[in-house]
């Protein structure tokens, strides 16, 4: 989402090296009898990593030039695109410490939120506010990746972090939830939802990188990739281009924090040689009712994407958002925002299957 939505360039370009190096949301029922047995004690869970509110510091941050901030002060100053109402969480691990940006109703269905490459959760401004009126939304920054998570020294393996993120969900007390992960957050979730298949009442995955297919050299992807080896900033504006059908919506206090990361961040990510499609077999075991969302100007997924996605997955319910590219929560955050709340609260767009009693 940047990265924007799709989170971004450093999505693309994150997601695009492996090919080049080749060629190169459960009903609600169910959810409701969670959140009555485990919402006391989730809430007191969160006070126990809570920080300190800095809203009103993180505003005074907007005022200032992005050249005399600190790249974490960049983040913080984007998270006021989230709007009020958010809470951040320290959350303890074995591998590192976990960011996690808390938004909604204590008794709201849980929803998790992975980002996409080389970006973080705030991300997920153009949708937070929405998604925060229906659900306690729960938006992790990834381990390794840009944010205000911090990995202890020698974690670099898939299995860490994918028991990592395990680890999170326990320290939260997210029993069962739905969860939502956007480009590379789209892969890692496909991930856990492999892994950890009893704690998913839906998946949702938008525009989800290397997933169902290896992504498909173009020139868009090539601009992305000469930009991650060599960030300038009067590309920023291109560059975001091939990603987002209108960089308009694309608020500066973001773009800020985005051209920061990709200025400091090596242009290899870590773990993105491990991003490979997932074979048929492995789609076999997912019976979580799935939704596939891609953009109608999408440069990292495509029909083909979604005609395989139809194909392996038991339960799935799959659409090209229109006017929008990978960056779709961005470009078409009012649709997304639609899709995934019917899908997660009434499953009438839960496909052919039953959803979970």
């Amino acid at each position: 989402m940047l990265s924007v939505t799709d989170n971004g360039v450093l999505n693309a370009r994150g997601a695009f090296w492996p090919r080049l190096a080749v060629v190169a949301v459960l009903s609600l029922f169910s959810g409701l009898l969670v959140a009555c047995d485990s919402n006391g004690s989730a809430s007191k869970t969160v006070d126990d990593f809570a920080l300190q509110s800095d809203a009103e510091e993180y505003e005074q941050l907007i005022t200032q030039k992005a050249e005399t901030l600190s790249t974490e002060q960049l983040y913080s100053r984007a998270l006021t695109l989230w709007g009020g109402g958010f809470q951040e969480l320290r959350v303890p691990t074995s591998y590192g410490v976990a960011q996690v940006v808390v938004a909604g109703p204590e008794d709201g269905y849980p929803v998790v939120l992975l980002h996409g490459m080389n970006t973080n959760s705030t991300m997920w401004y153009p949708n937070a506010s929405e998604l925060a009126k229906h659900f306690r939304i729960y938006a992790i920054d990834y381990l390794l990746g840009p944010g205000k998570s911090k990995p202890k020294p020698g974690v670099d393996e898939l299995k860490q972090v994918l028991d990592w993120y395990g680890e999170v969900f326990v320290k939260l007390q997210l029993e069962r939830f739905a969860l939502v992960g956007a480009s590379q957050g789209g892969w890692f979730a496909t991930q856990l939802a492999l892994k950890e298949p009893q704690r998913l009442s839906h998946l949702v995955l938008l525009s989800p990188a290397q997933t169902f297919s290896w992504i498909d050299p173009s020139l868009d992807l090539f601009k992305n990739l000469m930009f991650a080896i060599n960030p300038e900033k009067e590309e920023v504006g291109e560059t975001l281009h091939t990603m987002s059908t209108d960089v308009d919506k694309i608020d500066p206090l973001y773009i800020d924090q985005f051209y920061r990361y990709a200025s400091t961040l090596d242009a290899i990510p870590a773990l993105m040689l491990e991003m490979r499609p997932f074979e048929r077999e492995q789609f076999a075991r997912l019976t979580i009712p799935t939704l596939v969302l891609i953009g109608d100007e999408d440069i990292i997924n495509s029909q083909d994407d979604l005609s395989r996605a139809k194909q392996v997955l038991h339960c799935v319910s799959a659409h090209v958002v229109e006017s929008s590219g990978h960056f779709l929560n961005v470009d078409a955050a009012e649709s997304v925002n639609s899709y995934i709340t019917r899908f997660v609260l009434d499953g009438s767009d839960a496909g052919a299957c039953e959803l979970p009693d």
